[in-house]
């Protein structure tokens, strides 16, 4: 980290910043638990000037990661609000709802960020003593509000940090320790990175070079380099540094160390890689790098019994660890049939360290990485809310509950007691997260009243327990998801986890499987979600690369295929005939079969009986609207009719052999049939 004088004008325009402010002022106005459980809806300005400020972070930057220094790729400028545009927490999970929407827009909070430090910094922002009352200006903010982040734009890193001849960064000041640790700015490749760059610098001094390009603000690393000029001819460690470790641990020193600790070193999953568990002989995937401010998800394709449910089943048990993988089941009963042992590799993002689960046959208990590696969360394809359920004791299993995914059927309960108990911070937090994921007015309240909860809008009150059963099922979940995270966060924007749903759709109306995907995004946004699904309306809100289809090779043996089309903008029908789910047509059997005469009829030449059951067949399926959804499409069904009759001869046609020819060909049938319709 280097200073960087913010001499560039905010390059967000004036008609952005008018629409921006009017919104910021609206929602600061209105009651606290309303404000508190509706989110700063900033969309559409954000994204108008996040097109406006990319090329100016670049120029101030240099190109690179404002925190750490590493070139960013040219084509990808991820945007950091140092100064979170909701939820900001600090390391011990205590957050505010309010904190810092109002800045969200100011050309003075934005920063450039790579992946790496976007992953480690999330929503936090911690603070010695209290906050600045919200719509606090930005010019009077640092002198009201004592950050422990550095600013690269405000403060002088070089009197906060020491920069080693190993690479590490060491800590002059308090300050200098939370940003090293927030950002993880000893993290092994970073480290790696630094010795290179201070060993160049040894080189090209001891050589009697110049030095200006590696020191220049414009290269990366210049601090590390800096640092390594300033040492000549030698310097030991400013007096009273401290070293700050790489925030990398494995999951048993997480669990037995203190919640700080594991809030820090979070991180959604990499890879994933599994030998012999039941059907599963050899799979490994990988997940899309997380973007911005949203953890990667992976949803699973496939028909009945392709391996779906045993994947989310592996992945569950070795987050969880060998200790609650052995309570569940037994080794022998995973091993697939005619091997002896079976491993499950995990990986997470900026951690070197595997995550390990072993299991042999004939062994009694699983072996490898013992205990949680990131909280977990599992739930089968038959769950179903009763409120009779006992409660889940929150002191049982801290990290890792799955047995709802590992059972036939789950009971969920809906947590009423706990409900009623929750803090106003964590109940408005709450309140927020399902209102972003029920498809309910935004005007709605979550309110108690007694010992029950009721959503509120206008004088109607609406309990949970009276909403329709595929509500319910929904709201089971997300209460047993929330609580485990409330146990670390009071609020939700950096709550991170690991949440395993097997057929995500399950009880779900269409139009809410349309969202479901977005909500949830939208709700926990750090949390990783892997699920399985059957229908192709859930699909909406997944990126291109978060969908995978189980399939059973010729020996029967489940793979997992990422190799398929974009799905990103592709129609529901689009997606049904797509390799995805890949059904021949979305017609009803019926009539496929009736479509297929009918084409066939086409190819042959006119006589009298054939032109009968053409006609007949055309009054059966329909006018010829019924064949397209639009004239474009009705266009070429008609030229494609017309291919047909005259190719009767012709064997048919692949993609690979519309060549030129063939395309001037279409385009001329298509305006013959134009012509026709005109005539």
């Amino acid at each position: 980290m280097i200073f960087s004088d913010r001499d560039i004008p905010s390059p967000i325009s004036t008609e952005v910043q008018v629409a921006a402010k009017r919104k910021i002022e609206d929602y600061y106005r209105t009651g606290t638990s309303l404000r508190r459980q509706t989110k700063l809806d900033l969309e559409l300005e954000w994204r108008a000037a996040r097109r406006q400020v990319q090329s100016s972070l670049r120029t101030l930057f240099s190109g690179k990661c404002a925190y750490c220094e590493t070139l960013l790729e040219p084509d990808r400028t991820d945007i950091d609000h140092f100064r979170p545009r909701a939820g900001a927490a600090d390391l011990r999970g205590a957050g505010s709802l309010d904190h810092y929407g109002w800045l969200s827009l100011e050309w003075g909070n934005l920063y450039p960020i790579c992946g790496a430090c976007n992953r480690a910094k999330r929503s936090l922002f911690p603070v010695v003593g209290d906050r600045v009352p919200p719509l606090t200006p930005i010019g009077l903010i640092n002198d009201k509000e004592e950050a422990l982040l550095l600013d690269p734009c405000r403060d002088q890193p070089d009197e906060h940090l020491e920069f080693s001849p190993d690479g590490s960064i060491n800590a002059i000041t308090k300050r200098g320790e939370v940003t090293i640790r927030v950002f993880n700015l000893n993290r092994t490749p970073l480290r790696d990175a630094r010795y290179e760059v201070f060993r160049k610098v040894e080189a090209l001094h001891r050589a009697k070079r110049a030095t200006d390009t590696e020191t220049s603000a414009e290269s990366p690393y210049a601090a590390t380099a800096r640092a390594a000029v300033a040492s000549f001819p030698a310097a030991s460690k400013r007096r009273g540094s401290i070293a700050v470790p790489e925030e990398s641990r494995t999951a048993d020193e997480v669990i037995t160390l203190d919640d700080d600790a594991f809030r820090l070193t979070a991180r959604p999953l990499e890879s994933i890689s599994i030998r012999n568990f039941r059907m599963l002989r050899e799979v490994d995937l990988r997940f899309s790098e997380p973007t911005n401010d949203r953890a990667p998800w992976l949803m699973l394709l496939g028909e009945n019994a392709s391996g779906k449910s045993t994947f989310l089943q592996a992945v569950a048990l070795a987050l969880a660890g060998a200790e609650e993988a052995s309570r569940l089941t037994r080794p022998s009963k995973v091993v697939s049939t005619g091997a002896k042992n079976g491993q499950i590799t995990l990986r997470f993002w900026d951690n070197a360290t595997p995550v390990e689960l072993y299991f042999r046959r004939g062994q009694r208990h699983f072996e490898g990485t013992q205990r949680p590696s990131a909280m977990v969360l599992g739930y089968g394809s038959l769950r179903y809310p009763d409120p009779r359920v006992r409660e889940i004791d929150a002191a049982g299993s801290k990290f890792a509950r799955i047995s709802t995914l590992i059972k036939p059927v789950a009971r969920m309960p809906l947590h009423r007691a706990w409900l009623v108990d929750l803090s106003e911070e964590k109940f408005d937090a709450l309140g927020r997260a399902l209102k972003e994921i029920l498809p309910i007015q935004s005007e709605s309240l979550l309110v108690r009243k007694g010992r029950r909860v009721f959503f509120q809008t206008n004088d109607h009150l609406a309990s949970l327990t009276e909403m329709s059963a595929g509500y319910q099922a929904m709201v089971a979940v997300c209460l047993d998801i929330i609580r485990l995270l409330f146990e670390r966060w009071e609020t939700l924007e950096s709550a991170t986890a690991v949440v395993i749903i097997d057929e995500i759709d399950a009880h779900l109306h269409p139009r809410w499987k349309m969202r479901v995907v977005s909500a949830l995004r939208n709700a926990l946004p750090q949390v990783q979600f892997i699920a399985s699904t059957h229908d192709p309306l859930v699909l909406r809100g997944l990126r291109n690369g978060e969908v995978a289809l189980m399939e059973r090779d010729e020996h029967g043996v489940a793979i997992a295929n990422r190799t398929l089309p974009p799905i990103e903008g592709m129609l529901v029908d689009d997606l049904l005939v797509s390799r995805h789910f890949g059904l021949n047509s979305t017609v009803d059997p019926t009539s496929e079969s009736l479509y297929n005469e009918y084409y066939h009829l086409l190819s042959l030449p006119d006589e009298p009986g054939r032109n009968a059951r053409v006609s007949e067949l055309r009054a059966r399926l329909g006018d010829r609207e019924s064949f397209g959804r639009n004239q474009r499409e009705n266009l070429f069904l008609e030229a494609s009719e017309a291919a047909l009759a005259e190719d009767a001869h012709l064997p048919p046609l692949t993609a690979d052999a519309l060549k030129a020819s063939t395309i001037a060909r279409f385009k001329s049938l298509v305006n013959r049939a134009s012509e026709r319709r005109r005539g």
